[in-house]
């Protein structure tokens, strides 16, 4: 059996190397496989707490919390195939223009 320290150390070793990702990367893409190897890491620490505590609630949380990833990511590759469409870029410099022209047309 893998000691729960382990796991976390892994778990909170995603957590961070996707956080770097997210605030280091530019792309949209590598953006949210950041998000996703975060979720990982949050996965991972579910998983082990319930088999430390010797219960299956690490596991259904790991379930939904799954479900609702791929929900995600179906989500946002859409978007991203769609700004690439329109704009021809999935850099984010380029398309914080978005939010002037979300404010412009509220108004």
């Amino acid at each position: 059996m893998i000691p729960l320290s382990h796991s976390l150390a892994i778990a909170a070793l995603l957590f961070v190397l996707g956080l770097a990702v997210v605030l280091l990367r530019r792309e949209l893409l590598f953006i949210l496989i950041g998000l996703e190897v975060m979720l990982n890491g949050v996965a991972l620490t579910a998983i082990a707490a319930g088999q430390y505590w010797g219960n299956a609630d690490g596991q259904v949380l790991v379930i939904m919390l799954m479900t609702v990833t791929a929900a995600e990511v179906v989500v946002a590759l859409i978007l991203v195939w769609l700004a690439y469409d329109h704009y021809k870029a999935v850099r984010v410099e380029t398309l914080t223009h978005l939010k002037d022209e979300t404010e412009r047309s509220s108004s």
